[in-house]
């Protein structure tokens, strides 16, 4: 049984996002919900259960795809929230323990993936956005990024090249996990089809042949530590 209350998620985070403006942030279920929202949230928000509701409508029929984070998620997600700021009008909040710590994952509504890049992609890749456009903790790292926020490493690193990731071109590697800086999940694009990379600091890089397999093993790994 959970530790932390509904209450206790409720106030603790908003101490997360105090640059995003006016934090609204409600644990479901909802009884008033905005009219804007999409309509798969609405009955999840009001639903009677709706922890059970979310993983049934958003991640169940993509099981084949995230099977480690999935079942870490049923074993492991306390509550469902909406939360809506100045910056951000609306995100599914998910909330986790840790050691008597909230812990909370941020899903964005899917939307059309418009960037030129996907059509290169994965089809499995791209269709993980289908459940949203992008899922990470509530700082932004150790899940897929909102596809507005893939990067190249070349945004970080002035240099064309860098032993960081010997013989690729750091414009080439776009990044779509981020574990805080300490490693990268992506794809190199000079390659057709675009070859996954992992870049951990410190390690030598590592092909990545199934890309989702990879961040599965990620996420998985990171709820299944949370005690």
């Amino acid at each position: 049984m959970p530790s932390i209350t509904s209450e206790n998620y409720r106030k603790a985070l908003p101490d997360y996002i105090e640059d995003e403006g006016n934090v609204q942030f409600e644990i479901a279920p909802l009884i008033r919900l905005p009219a804007d929202l999409p309509a798969p949230w609405k009955g999840i928000l009001s639903a009677d259960d709706p922890v059970g509701r979310v993983l049934e409508e958003l991640w169940l029929p993509w099981r084949d795809l995230l099977p480690g984070t999935i079942a870490n998620l049923q074993k492991k997600l306390r509550y469902i929230g909406l939360l809506q700021t100045d910056e951000i009008p609306c995100s599914l909040i998910y909330c986790f323990e840790d050691d008597g710590e909230a812990v909370y994952f941020r899903g964005y509504p899917r939307r059309t993936i418009e960037r030129d890049e996907a059509e290169k992609l994965p089809d499995d890749f791209v269709n993980i956005y289908k459940i949203h456009d992008g899922w990470t903790d509530i700082t932004g790292f150790m899940g897929p990024l909102p596809n507005d926020d893939w990067f190249t490493l070349s945004d970080i690193y002035d240099e064309e090249y860098s032993e960081i990731v010997p013989g690729v071109r750091l414009s080439d590697f776009l990044v779509i996990c981020d574990k805080g800086g300490s490693g990268y999940l992506g794809f190199d694009l000079s390659k057709s089809p675009p070859l996954g990379l992992v870049c951990s600091v410190g390690e030598p890089v590592e092909v990545s042949p199934d890309v989702v397999r990879t961040l599965d093993e990620w996420m998985a790994l990171e709820l299944g530590n949370l005690m």
